[in-house]
């Protein structure tokens, strides 16, 4: 346990007034900062004014050099309201912390002040606060007191700790200070995860752990996976990790060059405000469904996760987990890699084109193709038929042949010959070509006319960034850090597809506990065969739940690595009901008791989207105030919401309640993790319902209270 003193401090009056005198600095830079907005506005205006009404009498250049003008305005009112919102953000909480240190070779120790941002009173120069992300501020987060020191581009600098402090300020007024002789104290840590949860994923500067610290401010990785269990807070240190990088490497990396992939767009507006709370722009997010999209839409239709996951739910055949399990392999990946390359050298054959009296050799046409070795399969075949048609529309221009002038169906006949050339028209046919051989019968299924089933989808796209180059590519390349959440949830294949689209660094992070689809779940080791470069990094210490809801969870579904947050709640609660009926009237009940007793968020998690949309139904017509949160959904919501296990993954609420926690709903592995997400959604509370005989997961918790 941290040492923590909460005794008033002598120097408690003199905080009070260093907070007072930085809340007034405060002030006057913000009003510096309304005035100089206030002018660029009128400056601008006033600027298109003029534009306007003498846009007749001015040449070129002088309409250029306003436009200029008015371009370089916008770009310092632009600066004055980011400005403006970081002065807002110290006014409410100017720090969180201070750490006193005293630098080798020096007399006397300083008190570093920590906060969102840095602060510099225009007027002495003093730098009040230090930005969170600042190395100095790492004292903070990674040492307890005694010898300490931190790096700086010119080098480490190296002291001694003498103390550190913890604020709470709200409104610009301190709520308490605690003195901390080791780590980031238990007690405000405590404080902080024992509050109610907002409506969306929050900050957590002020409570971040040595060991999330390290993953943060790892900046020499070009790709990370992150390992967390449930409640690790895994999700919030990648987006403070890409703070802290667009801080590091301000003048090369910008919002613009980072991107985030991922489950879901609930799950995208969840996490949407962490980065701007920062001070940061708000950065490009993305699913997999995108990007099938991107590739997929004029070639096939397709089955998408979210209907794989609902098939196996309802009970899929051995057949489709045969084929997941198959192309969820790392060896899968390596096979259909080996047999794409090989596909030139087997059954490209080289022929002779006639057209119109003219010829083109076949030694020609071998010659050219292989000039393009570094070109994809299907374009090296379109640029040899484009090379084919304008060595005839050549000879026809130089007169050494006659007839008429060459058309659209001269060039679509040569185009034709060259085509013949492969026995597979696309990539699509190439890719149903790959499962013709015997060891690979039955493996490859529509999903119905015109339709792949979701294992193929990201085969199928692999194989077209194979042979094709195709233009939805280009999208990608001003990406230069990716962040991939739900790391467990895709295949080797997908990212094989990501390696493909994304040459930049990469944060990956999940819980292989979590897997939605235990039949392509991927483990960290196929990760990282896929990049083994990749430096991995564990978070074992869950601070979401109370320590009865996580001991309840992980007898569910355990994970030995896990270490629970010491901090208590009331044990969870498994109640039986004669029937449905029952069991709705009591969760109507439960949601407004729960609400009544101060949990700002309550979430009713089903197994299946299906029966959340059955009983949000029931629930409604009760009188509930719910909101159903399903595939079709765009954004998070604030007070209770009904979902699945699958939407709800990565998401927290203060108080959940599970339905239908019966042997006939939760019966199976999958099953086993749809029942292990749902429990550890809750941050405080967690009610299980049920009606018929209740699951064997839970046997355990009803033996202990007999």
């Amino acid at each position: 346990m941290t040492e923590v003193d909460a005794r008033p401090k002598p120097d408690e009056a003199a905080e009070r007034a260093r907070l007072e005198y930085v809340i007034e600095r405060l002030g006057l830079e913000a009003e510096r900062l309304d005035a100089a907005i206030s002018r660029s506005a009128t400056s601008i205006d006033e600027s298109k004014r003029h534009i306007w009404s003498h846009q007749r009498d001015m040449d070129h250049a002088e309409k250029a050099s306003m436009r200029t003008e008015v371009g370089v305005a916008v770009s310092v009112a632009d600066g004055s309201v980011a400005a403006r919102r970081r002065v807002a953000r110290l006014l409410d909480s100017p720090y969180f912390g201070r750490v006193d240190f005293r630098a080798d070779e020096e007399p006397d120790a300083e008190g570093y002040y920590i906060g969102l941002h840095s602060f510099r009173d225009r007027d002495s120069l003093e730098l009040l606060t230090h930005d969170w992300r600042a190395p100095v501020s790492s004292l903070y987060y990674d040492y307890e007191s005694g010898e300490a020191e931190y790096a700086t581009p010119e080098g480490s600098v190296h002291g001694d700790i003498d103390g550190k402090r913890q604020y709470k300020i709200v409104g610009g007024s301190l709520e308490y200070m605690l003195e901390s002789t080791l780590n980031i104290g238990d007690d405000v840590l405590q404080r902080e995860l024992s509050e109610s949860t907002d409506d969306k994923m929050n900050n957590i500067v002020a409570t971040i752990q040595r060991e999330q610290n390290a993953v943060i401010r790892n900046e020499t990785a070009d790709v990370l996976i992150l390992q967390g269990v449930a409640g690790s807070g895994k999700t919030s240190i990648a987006l403070h990790r890409v703070a802290f990088l667009l801080y590091r490497f301000a003048d090369t990396l910008s919002s613009d060059n980072v991107m985030i992939l991922s489950p879901n767009k609930v799950f995208g507006d969840y996490i949407g405000s962490v980065l701007p709370e920062l001070g940061e722009e708000q950065v490009k997010e993305i699913d997999f469904g995108a990007l099938a999209r991107t590739f997929l839409t004029k070639v096939t239709d397709y089955e998408t996760f979210s209907d794989q996951v609902i098939a196996l739910l309802e009970g899929a055949d051995e057949g489709a987990i045969a084929r997941m399990r198959y192309k969820a392999s790392t060896e899968f990946v390596a096979e259909l890699d080996h047999w794409l390359a090989s596909r030139i050298d087997e059954e490209f054959a080289p022929a002779e084109i006639r057209h119109r009296a003219m010829s083109l050799s076949k030694q020609w046409v071998a010659g050219r193709f292989a000039t393009m070795q570094t070109v994809p399969l299907f374009t090296r075949l379109e640029r040899l038929a484009e090379a084919a048609v304008h060595q005839f529309k050549s000879k026809l221009s130089e007169g050494s042949t006659t007839g008429p002038k060459w058309a659209a169906k001269d060039a679509t006949a040569v185009r034709a010959q060259v085509r013949a050339m492969f026995p597979h028209k696309d990539a699509l046919a190439l890719y149903r070509a790959f499962y013709e051989a015997p060891n690979r019968e039955g493996m490859f299924a529509p999903a119905g006319r015109r339709t792949v089933e979701h294992a193929d989808v990201f085969p199928l796209i692999y194989t077209i960034l194979a042979t094709t180059r195709h233009p939805g590519s280009k999208s990608f390349e001003s990406v230069r850090h990716l962040v991939v959440d739900e790391m467990q949830d895709y295949t080797p294949i997908q990212y094989a597809v990501l390696r493909q689209l994304f040459s930049c660094k990469m944060t990956i992070l999940g819980d292989s506990n979590q897997k939605v689809n235990p039949f392509s779940a991927s483990s960290v080791e196929a990760i990282r065969r896929v990049f083994p470069e990749a430096d991995g990094l564990e978070l074992n210490k869950s601070y979401r739940s109370t320590t009865e809801i996580t001991e309840f969870a992980q007898a569910i579904s355990r994970n030995d690595r896990l270490v629970p947050i010491n901090r208590h709640g009331p044990a969870p609660a498994i109640r039986a009901f004669d029937d449905d009926a029952a069991q709705s009237a009591e969760i109507v009940a439960l949601t407004t008791e729960l609400r009544a007793r101060g949990h700002r968020s309550v979430g009713i998690v089903c197994k299946t989207i299906a029966r959340a949309q059955e009983l949000y139904g029931v629930l409604e017509a009760s009188g509930a105030d719910l909101t159903l949160l399903d595939y079709g959904s765009e954004a998070f919501a604030a007070g209770t919401v009904i979902t699945s296990a699958h939407i709800s993954k990565g998401l927290e609420f203060d108080a959940v309640i599970v339905p239908d926690a019966d042997a006939g709903t939760y019966a199976n592995a999958m099953d086993r993790s749809m029942l292990y997400i749902a429990c550890t959604r809750a941050m405080h509370e967690l009610h299980l319902t049920h009606t018929d005989e209740p699951t064997a997961f839970v046997d355990f918790a009803l033996t202990a209270a007999r």
